[in-house]
């Protein structure tokens, strides 16, 4: 099974679709990285060989945003930043409610904590 990112990719899945499942690569992105490492739509994991995950990595890294636990950690210190200046939003996340002004009267009760809570 490769590793890709620090993600895995099944070997029985769609390999556009696994490689997706990068965080901070959607689908599309997906679909032009696999086809300019010279991957068909649908190929599978187990057609990627050690070059060409490499290959298929070192173009994913050449994307000029931060992907993978680089992201994760970039926009979890924004939201501890919010916190710790007592913004709105902060208290928001730190109360876990709706931040982007969705309604908590009938919906919101119980937004899903994430697993790197802050508070």
């Amino acid at each position: 099974m490769p590793f890709i990112i620090g993600t895995s990719i099944p070997e029985d899945k769609v390999l556009v679709q696994s490689v997706a499942h990068i965080y901070g690569i959607g689908l599309s992105q997906s679909k032009i990285l696999c086809k300019k490492a010279g991957f068909g739509s649908d190929s599978r994991g187990r057609n990627v060989t050690f070059s060409k995950g490499k290959n298929l990595e070192n173009l994913a890294e050449a994307i000029p945003l931060p992907l993978g636990p680089d992201l994760r950690r970039f926009q979890n210190d924004k939201i501890r930043r919010l916190c710790l200046i007592s913004t709105y939003r902060g208290s928001r996340h730190r109360k876990g409610l709706p931040v982007r002004g969705q309604r908590t009267h009938t919906n919101a009760k119980k937004r899903p904590l994430l697993k790197s809570n802050v508070n």
